[in-house]
């Protein structure tokens, strides 16, 4: 099957780059099916309908008819139900207040999970006792126990599990790692990235906004600096051995972390920081508040906005140039705020047509959960932590 267009722009990857075919957790049976243009479709479940799934999961699903088709859904709130219900036209029967009556009904090929992270690790074991595929919003859980035990259930279900790093799946982020594979381009010996945010007081209410509040597994690490670390990881082409750095909950009156300042070194030698924080009042003048870098010793590659846009130097240069991104071309700011998820759910739902390996796997997510806690062992500790040992 051919891919539609995902949010407005066609799916940049390639599934040959995903290794070799493998058994994907795709039923068979006709009765389980709801015939699409292009024949028998995954049929998905969705935990979790809030803003996340109404602004990018369903819009970028739907562009995948051809793959997949929404059949039932799951939220504690009736409002949430209702609006996600007539997007994806899914029928009342099949709307559920709880997610383990949806997981009961059967029928279902495969789930989506997008919840606050305290629910994570609770839903996807649930998932893969039903003998489900598994796609999950980050992080997979609140801790690397929990973290495990997901594992555990996964491998002891023998199903399939998925975690999103949407941000990859930019056109312009995959432009950037193309070009930092090209030999010319030099041995990457350091990297930095950046999310500086100035997030209003209604934002970060922690009455209404479960992302500020700790019981629900938010702060400005797991929330926001998540995507940066993977994406820099990416970029830098060599895992995070060591971190160091500190965390703090200074710019704003929450439970939770609002600044982190870290140091990576990688399996290589190379070295990276990244700063993220949800309270800086503003960056200096005709500076990007959110990058992604990564430096030769002759060249440099620079995202900007999670790969909006992209620029490279050489040492000699006058200045940065910026790559064009022809996949933008008419897009709405709503249609790029969702292209990396638009991207994302593409390769899911056509390795699991296809049967080749998911992209990132369980342990690329247990991997990026276990930087992130490290760094909050190196803050308590003043010391450096060797991601390997967690």
């Amino acid at each position: 099957m051919e891919p539609e267009e995902c949010g407005g722009l066609p799916w940049q990857g390639s599934v040959s780059s995903l290794g070799t075919p493998s058994a994907a957790h795709v039923r068979t049976d006709t009765e389980s099916r709801i015939a699409g243009e292009g024949g028998q479709v995954i049929i998905l479940g969705a935990i979790g309908c809030g803003g996340i799934s109404q602004r990018a999961h369903m819009p970028s699903i739907e562009h995948l008819r051809d793959w997949v088709a929404v059949d039932a859904i799951a939220d504690v709130s009736g409002e949430n139900l209702a609006a996600v219900g007539v997007q994806m036209d899914v029928r009342p029967e099949r709307r559920f207040a709880d997610y383990r009556d949806m997981l009961g009904s059967g029928g279902l090929d495969a789930v989506l999970i997008a919840t606050p992270h305290h629910l994570h690790a609770e839903q996807a074991i649930a998932c893969a006792e039903a003998g489900v595929t598994i796609v999950a919003e980050k992080p997979m859980a609140m801790s690397l126990d929990e973290a495990d035990r997901i594992v555990e259930a996964v491998e002891s279900a023998s199903v399939d599990y998925t975690v999103s790093h949407n941000f990859l799946f930019a056109p312009g982020t995959q432009m950037a790692l193309d070009r930092l594979d090209q030999a010319d381009f030099g041995e990457r010996v350091y990297g930095r990235t950046k999310s500086l945010f100035c997030k209003s007081h209604e934002q970060l209410d922690p009455e209404t906004v479960w992302r500020s509040r700790a019981s629900a597994g938010g702060g400005c690490i797991s929330d926001t600096a998540y995507h940066e670390i993977y994406t820099l990881e990416r970029m830098m082409g060599s895992p995070i051995r060591y971190v160091e750095g500190r965390l703090r909950s200074n710019l704003l009156s929450l439970d939770v972390d609002d600044l982190a300042a870290l140091l990576f070194e990688h399996e290589n030698g190379a070295v990276s920081t990244l700063s993220t924080s949800w309270g800086t009042t503003t960056v200096g003048p005709d500076e990007t508040n959110n990058l992604a870098e990564v430096h030769s010793r002759d060249r440099a590659i620079r995202i900007d906005r999670r790969g909006r846009r992209v620029f490279e130097r050489g040492r000699e240069d006058d200045g940065w140039t910026e790559y064009e991104i022809p996949s933008y071309d008419g897009l709405s700011n709503e249609e790029m705020s969702r292209v990396g998820h638009a991207g994302y759910f593409a390769q899911v739902f056509q390795a699991m047509d296809e049967g080749y390996p998911l992209p990132t796997t369980v342990d690329d997510a247990r991997h990026n959960l276990a930087i992130i806690e490290g760094a909050r062992r190196a803050s308590e500790t003043r010391s450096a932590i060797d991601v390997t040992k967690l």
